[in-house]
């Protein structure tokens, strides 16, 4: 078969990303989880023989770009080399260094064998409900608090399940059923890829994919290429600040061009922190990756290709490159805003494709946990999200996700999952940043407890103290807000919320693009007739009276 040819080559390329998408549908409507059914935090891979990413579901987040191939390449294959594997086997870890960065995310992998060889892998990642030890936070001081933590092991040898495994997992989670339910579906979203995969090799009559994969490689690498010999070669640095928790983080950026690759280098960025919001090097990575994704080569599909061009550095005992143990539940706190630092080190470069800082960036995830009256434990995260920064041509999203593209639990399967009344959700007037197009309204929510006794809500914040900024003069957005009693509250890690209590939380806005002066007269008179914009707010903003 000609590979060659790119009409052949897009079609082969397509199916198996549609083999991919298969199993991502597999694993999203048969998990227990909130988290995993109705946020789809999880993607699905199919890798090469060598573990180079192949192909990837559609709907897959940012942070999971690269990181499962890097982890089967630099881990799996070194622990349990392909002559050590049988069909049937299935592996998985919970590492959170061989992983995504925190222990909740569960990495699996099966080898596919065709005519008595390993022809692939099938892989997948999904965000348990629980795996013990602190409920997710910024509270943990190191990663044995942050729960069980799994080796590189075989959940299943030969297609037999590795019972005591399932049992040791089972009997550390507060959430037993949910998790055990969610790792069967991963497994099967795993063998969704295998015999999809396996279809495919015999109705298009091939030994391998090895061939094909080079041809998918060696295109995706070369536009990447040629996107980056378009920018002017140098060096492009910005830094930013956030809140962190005892005292300020700082981020730096310094992105190298030099004709067709880029090297981006983190090196005066703050040094790791005591709790949980450092970010290990593969979460770093797959971040710095995505950030060049949207820049240059947004359309392509993902694989081992688009990223050969790109590297990054950080140094270590940072808190973008942290000693192994130290803690990274909430590691998105500070990983999801590396985009926006990308950016504003591409502001005037690329002025027409970088956008302002978000405010979906980080999400902010508020775990609600306690105890029922009957005894059981409860536990369920809920994405509250900010607005998006502005961008040439297009004002930000409201409450949107960015860069994960994690959905929101419907309020209502939130409120069955835990005993909380979300009382409101609204868009907060004027939080936008002003700009030529102006960032996305952040939101107000109301959660009420209704438990009946105290509840633990663990605070998954940012962006309190230091509001999303703009880019080429476009203004800050507004920062977010914590209140528990009608008092302000710390906006980081546990609160406890009395029975019939409510806590109100206020996200951020997304920076502005642009200066604000120059923004279109009719798009501010559609803003203030949606109430989006105060009559207030214009005339602070724009200088419309």
């Amino acid at each position: 078969m000609d590979f060659t040819d790119p009409i052949v080559l897009q079609v082969l390329w397509n199916r198996l990303v549609f083999i991919t998408d298969q199993a991502d549908l597999a694993l999203g409507r048969t998990a227990f989880s909130p988290i995993v059914r109705e946020n789809h935090d999880f993607v699905t891979v199919l890798m090469d023989a060598d573990g180079n990413a192949l192909a990837q579901c559609t709907l897959a987040i940012p942070v999971f770009i690269s990181t499962l191939p890097m982890a089967v390449k630099t881990y799996f294959l070194k622990a349990h080399p392909p002559e050590t594997l049988k069909p049937g086997d299935v592996l998985a870890t919970n590492n959170a260094r061989i992983g995504t960065g925190h222990p909740p995310d569960l990495v699996m992998v099966t080898p596919i064998f065709h005519q008595g060889a390993i022809v692939a892998y099938a892989g997948c990642i999904a965000h348990l409900p629980d795996v013990g030890g602190r409920p997710q936070s910024p509270d943990s001081v190191d990663v044995f608090e942050e729960g069980i933590r799994l080796p590189i092991l075989k959940l299943f040898r030969e297609g037999v399940p590795n019972q005591d495994v399932f049992d040791i997992v089972a009997s550390s989670s507060r959430l037993p059923e949910e998790v055990l339910g969610d790792i069967n579906s991963m497994v099967a979203a795993n063998e969704v890829t295998r015999r999809e995969v396996l279809a495919f090799l015999r109705e298009y009559e091939l030994s391998s994919l090895d061939e094909l994969a080079r041809a998918i490689y060696a295109r995706s690498e070369a536009h990447m290429r040629a996107a980056i010999r378009k920018l002017p070669n140098g060096i492009y640095c910005a830094e930013m600040v956030l809140d962190g928790i005892d005292s300020d983080v700082t981020l730096r950026a310094a992105v190298h061009v030099r004709d067709d690759t880029i090297h981006i280098d983190y090196e005066g960025t703050s040094p790791q922190v005591e709790y949980g919001i450092n970010v290990a090097p593969h979460y770093r990575i797959a971040h710095s990756l995505y950030a060049l994704k949207c820049l240059l080569d947004p359309a392509s599909p993902n694989n081992e290709g688009c990223t050969r061009p790109c590297t990054d550095a950080a140094p270590e005992g940072s808190i973008l490159n942290p000693h192994a143990t130290a803690a990274g539940a909430a590691r998105n706190l500070v990983g999801h805003t590396i985009p926006s630092l990308i950016f504003r080190a591409m502001a005037d470069v690329l002025p027409d494709l970088v956008q302002a800082d978000s405010g979906g960036a980080p999400i902010w995830g508020i775990n609600c946990t306690g105890t029922r009256k009957d005894g059981s434990p409860y536990s369920s995260i809920q994405n509250f999200h900010g607005g998006q920064g502005g961008r040439d041509g297009f004002d930000g999203n409201d409450t949107l996700s960015f860069p994960s593209n994690c959905k929101v639990t419907p309020v209502e399967i939130y409120e069955r999952s835990v005993p909380v009344v979300i009382e409101r959700k609204e868009l907060i007037p004027d939080s936008g940043g002003a700009g030529r197009f102006r960032g996305g309204l952040g939101q107000r929510g109301v959660i009420r407890n209704i438990s009946g006794a105290p509840m633990s809500i663990y605070l998954n914040t940012e962006h309190v103290r230091h509001p999303c900024f703009g880019v080429l003069g476009g203004k800050p957005g507004a920062p977010g807000r914590v209140d528990l009693g009608n008092l302000p509250t710390p906006a980081k890690g546990r609160v406890v919320v009395a029975d019939r209590q409510a806590l109100v939380i206020e996200t951020p806005g997304g920076g502005g693009w642009g200066d604000p002066t120059t923004r279109d007269r009719a798009l501010l008179e559609r803003d203030l007739h949606d109430g989006l914009v105060t009559p207030a707010g214009a005339e602070r903003d724009y200088g419309h009276g």
